[in-house]
């Protein structure tokens, strides 16, 4: 691992938290200041923030800039001015920050970072950016919106026995209360992200994903598909995330978190090794104190993530594409951290959390883990080939603890406070592959139809085509098309089908085994799809998906159907390139499978 950068960057102004330690100033201090107003409250107490000359905070590009020096005085600090270099020099302990008028880089202890607005002179006084400044000096800054009030408090020491770590790599993250989940006005979002209250303790947790080279150290080998040292380890298996954890806990001397006996896995909460976050953890630590549904704001541009991000999010659903798409990980440094200073939490790979997929029990609020037992294993962030609506801050993806995906790696966490308590993982997912096996598909444009047929004649398998019942608007690729069903899509629509099962003298519960295959649409399975799983109980039935796609591989279609069976079990999928039917390919996944090939 390794040694610990320095802390943050200037965050939003709806920001309302830092992480860390207290950096040294007035215990218990609170300073409250009010947009056009000359005075400011210490510990209730008011004072003039220019004293003699009536100067107030501003709002300049959304970002609140006011002079500095009785703030940073108040705080226990010290601020110089340089006439000739129009430079401002804060000093508090043993940071220093030094601004620049008219320059958006500034430095914390000599470590450049990039300000959202510079530094200006209004009326003969130096304004400089508040929330830069207290959070950089590891102060908590809070936002009032209707009363357009910025608090500053300094940051309470932790509470209990705190482990230390000393590790470049890895952030501590400051525990406290947030809600969880999102809103129902966030565009794109699904109703399993109920808000609710959650509360966590503070914890450690890696600055990156975990990079091939840190995988292969600790266990000799490298699964990625998209290889190279520095960017996330990918393909892992939870079980196999879980495994590294552990080695590496005992490599540097640590207690292992994890007990683990065939699929079950007890964890020690008192452990002091390397784990994987809890769901609530890392949605903590990705919001970074923001309430939008990217840390950076309520947009993606191609700036800001590594996705899909073809078609953009939040927008007319005209089919266009409107945005880029990179079509591999790239190093786990790239694209601006978040606030806590965690790269890529949006985007480039999912990371395997703790948690078991399921309702959110709203009940459980102090250090939530989720349910003991499950199906599938949820992973949170998005990958690269995920459009933006999935590496939301509130996403979830479901997907089976067993099967590794190229776009899933992992990002490390340690306890700072331990916990008295042990958690147990049951794996309920139990695959049956002794019965009857059924092909069911939806295929559009025929890419789809293609690989079914061959894998029909491969097998022998009854064979059951979704339709709509009312076609779309075209056969072929079209932006029409797309438009049609992207909005579909952004609806979670569920159409009626032509027809079912049923009415082909076809039984659901004559098969164990469903082989489901479809097209990728915008990283999800197409609605007629949707309807197919929402109509039947696939109960402790195998699903085995089969994927025609233009580059996106699997996407989130694998959680969506998890989600959408979740009492089922989802065996290694199959993903080919529109019309490139290798039937070579076809058969070594049916045999892994446990398919029998008759042809």
């Amino acid at each position: 691992m390794k040694k610990l950068l320095s802390l943050l960057l200037c965050i939003s102004l709806c920001i309302c938290g830092i992480i860390g330690c207290a950096a040294e100033g007035t215990d218990n201090l609170t300073i409250v200041l009010q947009i056009n107003d000359p005075v400011m409250l210490v510990n209730g107490v008011e004072q003039e923030i220019d004293p003699g000359r009536g100067t107030t905070p501003i709002i300049q590009n959304d970002r609140t800039l006011l002079p500095i020096r009785a703030v940073v005085e108040e705080m226990g600090g010290s601020v110089g001015w340089d006439e000739e270099a129009q430079e401002a020099t804060l000093t508090l302990g043993e940071d220093i920050i030094r601004l620049t008028i008219g320059s958006t880089t500034a430095y914390v202890n000599d470590e450049a970072h990039t300000l959202d607005v510079a530094p200006i002179v209004v009326n003969d006084r130096t304004m400089l950016p508040i929330r830069f400044i207290a959070e950089s000096f590891q102060f908590d800054v809070a936002w009032d919106n209707a009363a357009r009030e910025v608090q500053i408090t300094k940051i309470p020491e932790s509470s209990g026995t705190t482990v230390p770590v000393e590790d470049d790599d890895m952030v501590l993250i400051s525990g406290g209360t947030f809600t969880m989940g999102s809103p129902e006005n966030e565009a794109e979002r699904d109703t399993d992200e109920v808000q609710h209250e959650v509360t966590v303790s503070d914890f450690y947790i890696a600055r990156t994903e975990l990079t091939q080279e840190e995988y292969q150290a600790v266990m000799g080998n490298n699964p990625s598909e998209n290889q190279g040292g520095n960017l996330p380890v990918e393909n892992i298996t939870w079980y196999d995330a879980i495994e590294y954890c552990n080695a590496l806990s005992e490599a540097e001397g640590l207690t292992p978190c994890y007990t683990v006996t065939d699929s079950t896995v007890v964890w020690d909460r008192s452990a002091d090794g390397y784990r994987l976050p809890t769901e609530a953890e890392w949605e903590y630590a990705a919001r970074a104190n923001t309430e939008t549904p990217f840390h950076f704001g309520d947009y993606v541009y191609d700036e800001n993530a590594n996705c899909y991000n073809a078609y953009g999010y939040n927008n007319n659903a005209s089919g266009s594409w409107v945005n880029g798409y990179i079509s591999h990980t790239v190093d786990v440094t790239d694209y601006e951290p978040n606030a806590y200073g965690l790269y890529n939490i949006h985007g480039n790979a999912a990371e395997w959390v703790w948690d078991w997929y399921g309702a959110y029990n709203i009940q459980e609020t102090e250090d939530p883990t989720g349910p003991e037992p499950g199906n599938y294993k949820i992973a949170r962030g998005g990958g690269w080939n995920d459009f933006p609506k999935h590496i939301r801050s509130a996403y979830r993806s479901a997907y089976p603890a067993d099967a590794p995906l190229y776009s899933i790696g992992m990002r490390l966490v340690r306890n700072a406070e331990p916990i008295q308590e042990t958690v147990t993982s049951t794996n309920t997912a139990t695959a049956v592959s002794n019965g009857s096996t059924l092909i069911v598909y939806f295929s559009q444009t025929g890419n789809t139809e293609g690989l079914a047929e061959i894998i029909a004649e491969m097998t022998g398998a009854d064979v059951f085509r979704i339709e709509r019942e009312t076609p779309y608007s075209s056969t072929q690729n079209s932006q029409g098309l797309y438009a049609e069903a992207l909005t579909e899509y952004r609806e979670n629509a569920i159409p009626n089908l032509r027809t079912y099962l049923e009415d082909e003298g076809l039984d659901i519960n004559q098969y164990d085994t469903i082989l489901l295959g479809y097209c990728n649409w915008w990283a999800s399975i197409p609605a007629p799809v949707r309807s197919f799983l929402t109509h039947y109980d696939l109960s402790g039935k195998t699903i085995i998906p089969f994927c025609s796609m233009g580059g996106g591989r699997f996407g989130q279609t694998i959680s969506a159907v998890a989600k959408l069976a979740p009492d089922s079990t989802i065996k290694a999928g199959l993903d080919i390139t529109y019309s490139s039917y290798d039937r070579d390919k076809i058969a070594q996944w049916l045999t892994q499978s446990g398919i029998e090939i008759i042809n």
